[in-house]
């Protein structure tokens, strides 16, 4: 009841203030909204409507029989946690944890499955990491090798240590079958021929794709306006208060303060805040990775609407994003004192287009297995040995 009227008192405070700085409203609205068409929705798009694609297709079953022991390994998780994590690795926030929430919908994993998934596969696209912040804010390409490979072990390093967790409480695990390959092989094919007409196929992918980047780019502009709120009232100078002890003992001065907190609620307003700050690389980069890696209240907000609709309630989300931040913060720093930065010889982000056309890459490959299906489909129903499981 006390969360609720809470909540309720902060509602009606931001209306009040929108009705007393209206301009102000409008213009971050704008900036919210400008973000999500330029970089957010391109850049999502056909990653999500491809996976949503291949969900159909029943190629989740092939790749979790093939990356079924190494996640069991390393996570404690089932199969399809590897075709969550590199879905989410190409594309970016949120689609991990749709995907995970669209395999519970479907009783392909369980409850504790699902949110074990979540909190190791929400992590950002390279879109984002090489092209919008490296090249855009930081103007500095090269950073971007730095970024993404300290930002995506911290995500393999959560997972682990959460297995391990996972583990010692003795959780238990959904038990599969153990297949032989010809086996997968047999059920990927039997899927495949049950799969819908390829027309209803993607009308239902590229509409769930659109509806879930609706969410996204309202959660976008909502927290661009409630930045301003805070920054117009002076409450995000008083939290930079309270947080100056901590921000200099870490080396950021009040002006890294005032960004880990932007970053605290919305990571590209943070992010962009610390790229104009006057610090050296070997702390501002950290501060970027760490920045990225939690991902704000923000994200935390859109996993939690992702999620919703399936019955899905992540658990220890904001306990996994912290860890993952914190990691991912002193990976970069190690990485800056194995291979400084003047050394590097990678490119990685020098040219946002190259990192788009991935999605385009990802959509075009998705519709080649999706016709590969069809003719296996096609196939199988004039055969006279239909395929079997």
């Amino acid at each position: 009841m006390k969360k609720k009227v809470i909540l309720i008192a902060a509602v009606a405070a931001l209306a009040v203030l929108l009705l007393i700085y209206p301009e102000n409203c409008l213009n971050s609205a704008r900036y919210g909204l400008n973000l999500w068409m330029s970089a957010v929705f391109p850049a999502l798009f056909p990653f999500m409507a491809a996976s949503f694609l291949l969900l159909d297709t029943g190629i989740v079953r092939l790749v979790s029989h093939i990356f079924a022991p190494v996640t069991r390994a390393l996570f404690y998780a089932p199969g399809e946690s590897a075709y969550v994590f590199l879905a989410s690795a190409m594309s970016g926030y949120p689609v991990g944890a749709r995907l995970s929430a669209e395999l519970y919908a479907n009783q392909q994993i369980t409850e504790t499955e699902a949110q074990r998934i979540v909190r190791f596969t929400s992590v950002s696209g390279p879109v984002f990491i090489t092209g919008t912040v490296c090249t855009g804010l930081l103007k500095l390409p090269e950073a971007g090798v730095y970024l993404a490979a300290a930002h995506y072990l911290s995500a393999v390093a959560v997972g682990i240590l959460f297995g391990i967790f996972t583990r010692r409480l003795r959780l238990k695990r959904r038990q599969t079958p153990r297949l032989r390959f010809n086996e997968a092989i047999s059920q990927f094919k039997q899927d495949a021929s049950q799969c819908p007409p390829v027309g209803e196929m993607l009308a239902n992918s590229v509409e769930k794709a659109l509806i879930v980047l609706l969410k996204v780019g309202g959660f976008i502009v909502l927290f661009s306006v409630v930045l301003e709120m805070l920054s117009v009232t002076g409450l995000m100078d008083l939290l930079g208060w309270v947080y100056m002890p901590v921000a200099k003992t870490a080396g950021f001065g009040s002006e890294g303060a005032q960004a880990m907190l932007y970053g605290g609620v919305e990571m590209t307003s943070g992010c962009a805040r610390a790229a104009v700050l006057n610090l050296p690389i070997h702390i501002k980069l950290p501060m970027v990775a760490g920045i990225i890696t939690f991902g704000g209240m923000c994200i935390h907000m859109q996993t939690t609407a992702m999620t919703t609709s399936s019955g899905l309630k992540p658990k220890r989300f904001l306990l996994a994003k912290s860890i993952q931040a914190i990691l991912a913060f002193g990976f970069t720093s190690l990485f800056l004192t194995l291979f400084p930065l003047s050394t590097a010889a990678s490119n990685i982000g020098a040219d946002t287009k190259t990192a788009a056309y991935s999605g385009v890459i990802f959509a075009a490959a998705s519709l080649i297995v999706l016709l590969i299906i069809k003719i296996w489909q096609r196939r199988s129903k004039h055969s006279a040995f239909p395929l079997a499981r």
